[in-house]
């Protein structure tokens, strides 16, 4: 996997914005699945159903919408939450995966 960008959000148009949409998903995730981590992910690979996957936030996910967020729980093992806009950011609960592989955060370079 390669190097992950600074952190962002996909089209939040500054980092303010960014920093207040990730937040609203963080505060969502809760009530429809795990409390999360501080943890800023860019990618996760996981096994899902036999199947390999790798879901990296600002590209289409295996259902055809964006990443817009992956977050890190813990249930009572390390659990992935990947938001979608129907999957965790204006609605419904976000696609977990559990059978994780790999896990690439954002750098701890700040966003431009």
């Amino acid at each position: 996997m390669s190097e992950a960008p600074a952190f962002f959000v996909p089209f939040a148009d500054s980092a303010e914005q960014a920093d207040r949409v990730y937040a609203s998903i963080r505060e969502f995730m809760p009530k429809v699945a795990f409390r999360p981590t501080e943890r800023r992910i860019y990618r996760v690979a996981y096994r899902h159903n036999g199947r390999d996957y790798v879901s990296t936030v600002g590209e289409k996910e295996r259902e055809g919408e964006p990443v817009i967020a992956i977050l890190e729980a813990f249930n009572p093992t390390p659990l992935y939450m990947i938001c979608t806009p129907s999957r965790g950011v204006v609605t419904g609960g976000p696609i977990l995966a559990g059978d994780v592989q790999a896990v690439v955060d954002f750098s701890s370079d700040e966003a431009a």
